[in-house]
């Protein structure tokens, strides 16, 4: 599968940053899969590399991961598909399944990509069996950002805070709960650091914004030998062995301060 910079490669760490981004990605499948049962069929609405699809079949029925990228879909089914997963290529609209499918949806990282956020909301409402779930994450715009800033990241139409979240939810599940995923105090820092770095870019984020993804990568590479070399206490890739899953929680109080945004909800029997 090609390299991009929105795509989580489980084998490959450069950096402390990455290895922490991907432990936080992975902390939401691990709360995912204690919200399922051993009998549920369930889907991921966006799939990626296929690491997190393949992650939920150890705890459901049956797992099916959408993706809207064939090179994507294929490297996931030829890594990941089993008796109890499989994937899928759609168009980013239309879920290609009946009503009242599923009994558990996950979309980790994707409703900010994508121009009718309601319309993707109603589409998994409509797939989900009554008394279906739907957990989501989505970065969280109150650490990223500042007031009435544009994403600096793309790939992003839009990010949200947790009262955005929470309106947009609400109109197609109105019990939609709006938690939070945050770090412990050094990985908060240490995120924390990473998005200063990135809003210092000024005129270099621009242009690193539209370039060709593989210069974007390029370039980013760059930039990252850079920041370790004006950063000489930065940690090596001990990062590995230094941070755990444990060093992430779900909270429910304060979720302004945390990293990701966690939505669980339920549709109504």
């Amino acid at each position: 599968m090609a390299r991009t910079a929105e795509r989580i490669n489980p084998e490959r760490f450069d950096t402390r940053e990455e290895y922490l981004l991907y432990l936080r990605h992975r902390f939401a499948y691990e709360y995912a899969k204690s919200c399922t049962r051993p009998t549920d069929e369930a889907i991921e609405v966006g799939s990626g590399e296929g690491y997190g699809t393949s992650l939920l079949s150890e705890a459901a029925a049956r797992v099916v991961g959408l993706d809207i990228d064939r090179a994507t879909v294929e490297h996931a089914s030829a890594k990941y598909a089993s008796d109890k997963v499989r994937f899928e290529l759609y168009d980013g609209n239309t879920i290609p399944f009946p009503d009242n499918t599923f009994n558990l949806a996950v979309s980790f990282q994707v409703i900010e990509h994508i121009r009718d956020d309601t319309g993707h909301v109603a589409q998994i409402h409509r797939i989900l069996k009554p008394d279906g779930v739907l957990v989501l994450t989505t970065p969280n715009r109150n650490y990223r950002l500042l007031p009435g800033q544009k994403p600096w990241n793309r790939f992003h139409i839009r990010e949200y805070d947790p009262e955005q979240l929470a309106a947009t939810l609400h109109k197609i599940f109105p019990d939609a709960q709006v938690l939070g995923i945050r770090g412990s105090d050094q990985v908060q820092a240490i995120e924390r650091a990473r998005v200063a770095w990135a809003l210092k870019g000024g005129p270099m984020s621009a242009i690193r914004r539209s370039l060709p993804e593989p210069l974007k990568l390029l370039l980013g590479d760059v930039l990252g030998v850079v920041r370790k070399a004006t950063h000489p206490g930065s940690p090596a890739r001990d990062f590995l062995t230094a941070y755990r899953l444990d060093d992430f929680h779900v909270i429910n109080q304060g979720v302004e301060e945390s990293l990701d945004l966690l939505a669980v909800c339920h549709k109504a029997a």
